[in-house]
């Protein structure tokens, strides 16, 4: 049965393609067709990916189906993954998988909501009918930017944990290709990746209408083409031959950014002219080196007033900041890798001023703006950065009343060697140290020399070996020699350094 109905279908497809082909349909015929053909190519499609997981689930492939579809429908597998994916997301909203597998919704289209869905719950993206009629009616490249906005508004962070997970996913890679060129290829986080684009293309235009002026007046002059240009200015950046607005002073190429005020919430809402929105944090962090414009719109949205555009650090506090901290305030980075940072947050009307300013480099800056960590201000101006949570005792000290390493130890010695002693209540405990040991050593020599003491072994016991079990209490012999029994038993001239004060045991029978 399924056999058949897919042969059916083959043989429909080829029928209308054969009238195409023969050009005798009229403009209006083939325009029902579409329509017709865009249901029909989207159930083909949903078809394509259940039958994929259903042979995956059964044979227990382990991806999805992702492969089988690959290779039933000539996809890549990477194309192919993303299809399966958004098939199994969307089945928790039977409203968006109906609208899909009815050729309503585009597949590019049901990626975004399926990515919208993940971000926040499928309940919050069927009951938006809102949402989903846009999906319906806008193109790909225009739904994008408005399921991200709705994406970020429905979610707690304001889209924090969104924009972490892309800028650690940042990288750049470069390597030698077989045909001699070397290759470079970047991801980057949308705030980071506009900045680096918007330095290309300026610095690209500059070289591009420098070549057209020099052909101008030369016709002999070879133009480049932008791409050549692009990758000319790459290298100019990188090789610092442009200008950059690394701390203070003029900006070069700064991106757009758009913040707003949201009516409803109150809440200030930053984003990108494509609708990318930016978390509060990297709005504050863009903020601090920025050129900010004030703009009035009507009801309508139209523009009725501008303020004049001002640097939040001017070159010439730049230029002072640096000759106060002379890097980074907190690490002494050099300059060049410092950004002005406002203590106060100028997004939050911090002002401009020296005593609200400090030199921070990237990875510094970074660390405040999403990393929470704190700066704590002093009277005399120089702030110091600390982690998140952490207790700031000020500087070290040492204690009033340090307590010794080794204590003295309080039992008594045997009252065989011990001479009398005076109250051990008036006397101040000695203190650790080399002397300590010299008076040990010299009380156990006056124990052994005084009458009645048992006399040491002689030299013939000394000479037999102990048992295991019979060892000095401290002992070390000369030349660096262990007194352990493992080296041999001590000849006749070799004593131990510190002795127990007590006689030796007999020596075996």
């Amino acid at each position: 049965m399924l056999i058949e109905a897919a042969r059916r279908a083959e043989a429909a497809a080829k029928e209308m393609l054969a009238v195409v082909n023969e050009g005798s349909a009229s403009c209006t015929e083939v325009r029902e067709a579409l329509e017709i053909s865009r249901a029909f190519m989207a159930a083909g499609s949903a078809f394509q990916v259940g039958a994929a997981r259903i042979i995956a689930g059964r044979e227990q492939h382990g991806d999805g189906g992702a492969q089988t579809l690959a290779d039933a429908a000539g996809l890549s597998r990477r194309d192919a993954r993303t299809t399966v994916n958004t098939a199994r997301v969307i089945e928790a909203a039977p409203a968006v998988q109906r609208a899909v597998d009815d050729g309503r919704v585009s597949r590019d289209n049901a990626k975004q909501l399926a990515d919208a869905i993940s971000k926040t719950s499928a309940a919050a993206v069927e009951s938006d009918s809102g949402l989903l009629a846009k999906a319906q009616s806008m193109r790909p490249e225009q739904f994008i930017s408005e399921a991200r906005r709705w994406t970020a508004s429905r979610q707690s962070d304001g889209g924090e944990a969104d924009y972490e997970r892309l800028r650690a996913k940042r990288r750049v890679r470069v390597w030698d290709a077989d045909d001699g060129m070397m290759h470079l290829h970047g991801e980057f986080d949308p705030a980071t990746g506009n900045r680096i684009a918007k330095r290309l293309r300026t610095e690209a235009r500059r070289l591009h209408d420098t070549d057209k002026a020099q052909a101008a007046e030369n016709s002999h002059t070879q133009r480049r083409s932008f791409d050549q240009c692009m990758a000319d200015a790459l290298d100019n950046l990188t090789a610092g031959g442009a200008a950059s607005g690394s701390g203070g002073g003029k900006p070069y190429a700064d991106i757009c950014v758009v913040a707003h005020v949201d009516g409803a919430t109150g809440e200030l809402i930053a984003e990108l002219p494509d609708g990318q929105r930016l978390p509060t944090t990297v709005l504050e962090q863009l903020s601090c080196n920025a050129k900010l414009t004030g703009i009035v719109y009507d009801r309508r949205g139209k523009p009725i007033w501008r303020t004049q555009s001002r640097r939040t650090v001017t070159e010439a506090q730049w230029q002072l900041l640096i000759a106060k901290w002379g890097g980074c305030f907190h690490c002494g980075a050099n300059p060049a890798m410092c950004q002005g940072h406002h203590i106060e947050a100028a997004s939050q009307g911090g002002p401009t001023k020296l005593d609200n300013l400090v030199p921070a480099c990237w990875s510094c800056h970074h660390r405040i703006h999403h990393d929470n960590w704190q700066i704590h201000k002093y009277p005399d101006g120089h702030h110091t950065l600390h982690p998140p949570d952490r207790i700031h005792y000020g500087p070290a000290r040492s204690p009033d009343h340090p307590s010794p390493l080794f204590e003295p130890s309080n039992q008594p010695e045997p009252a065989a060697r011990a001479p009398a002693q005076p109250d051990a209540a008036a006397e101040t405990p000695p203190r650790p140290g080399p002397h300590t040991a010299r008076a040990a050593l010299q009380r156990a020599k006056a124990a052994r020399n005084q009458p009645g003491a048992p006399s040491p072994p002689d030299s013939t016991d000394r000479e037999k070996p102990r048992r295991a079990s019979e060892k000095p209490l401290f002992a070390s012999s000369d030349h660096g020699r262990a007194s352990d029994d493992r080296h041999g038993p001590r000849g006749a001239g070799e004593q131990p350094l510190f002795t127990s004060g007590l006689p030796d045991p007999d020596p075996c029978p």
